[in-house]
Order: C-alpha cells, then structure tokens, then sequence
C-alpha cells in the first residue's frame, strides 16, 4: 500500500489561487490619515476636524493647520493607553503646517490644542481597539507637575485652567 502525499498550501498561495490575492489576513499597508485643524475667527471656534478618527496600528496621522493661528497636538496626562507613549507636537503657526505621528500601540489617544483648551478643541485617535476605562496611562506627579507648568505658560491662575483627570473630564463634557 502506497503513502498519501498531501501537498501543503501557504494561505498566501490558496488566497492567490481562489481569490486573486484579496485575502483578509494579508498583511495591509499603514495608511496616512489628515485632520484638518480648523480655525473659524468669524464665530471663533477652533476644532479637529473630524474630530474623531479610528485607524490602525502602524497608521500616520498627519495634522494640517489650515489658518495662521498657533495649534500644537497633545495627550492629556492620563489620554492614552498603559504601555503607549504620548505624543505632543511642536507649534504650528502658519497655514499648510503640517505635523505627522505614527501609532503603533493600539487603545485610545484623547488629545487637545494646548492653546485652545478653553475652545474644547479636542480629539480622539483610536487604534485598533479602544481603551478600557482601566486601560489608560497612570501619570506620575512628575508628568501631571510638567502638564500644569505647559498650561501655567497660556494661562493665568485666575482663568481656572488646571489639570482634570480623565474621568472628571468625561463627566464635566456630557
């Protein structure tokens, strides 16, 4: 009696032979994603636009500034995932400034323009799969003390502008 010989097919080479090469578990290529930062002096409002975006990990998001006025983007403390980095972007000041973050931690990132915090110019980057309410970064008093002297540079005292932990943040917006 003969031995079977089954012949061994990659999934790359049964997703040619049946698909064309379409298949799900192909590996995609990271993707560039614009928001628009927005800055509307007639009603002066300020925003992200769109405001909130779900890409992938190893995906680029690019912020434009669409107007001479000063934006920058960045986490809050305690708005992006255990594990991940935050990010903060230098100051665009012009039109057609543009500033570039790859993600590659998947979870939520919560993020604002430092100057417009008061406008409720905000935004949300998810990646992949959001964050749970316990997945998100700790900070430490080091990184909370470093927040509050970035908003003591735009604000005084007076004006009540401080740090609010995510939570507060949540249930103060709704």
């Amino acid at each position: 009696m003969g031995s079977v010989v089954k012949p061994k097919i990659s999934k790359f080479s049964l997703c040619l032979l049946l698909f064309g090469g379409g298949c799900a578990w192909e590996q995609k290529e990271p993707r560039e994603h614009v928001v628009s930062i927005v800055s509307d002096l007639n009603s002066m409002s300020m925003s992200f636009e769109p405001r909130s975006l779900h890409i992938e990990p190893g995906d680029t998001v690019t912020w434009i500034n669409a107007a001479d006025v000063t934006h920058n983007m960045i986490t809050y403390p305690d708005g992006f995932p255990k594990g991940a980095d935050g990010f903060e972007s230098d100051y665009l000041l012009v039109a057609g400034e543009r500033w570039s973050y790859r993600f590659q931690d998947e979870g939520t990132y919560e993020y604002h323009c430092l100057p417009h915090i008061l406008m409720k110019m905000e935004g949300t980057v998810v990646v992949g799969k959001a964050s749970g309410e316990s997945d998100f970064h700790d900070p430490s008093n080091g990184e909370i003390a470093r927040y509050r002297e970035q908003l003591a540079e735009y604000f005084d005292e007076d004006e009540g502008v401080s740090y609010r932990p995510r939570l507060e943040r949540l249930t103060q917006s709704e």
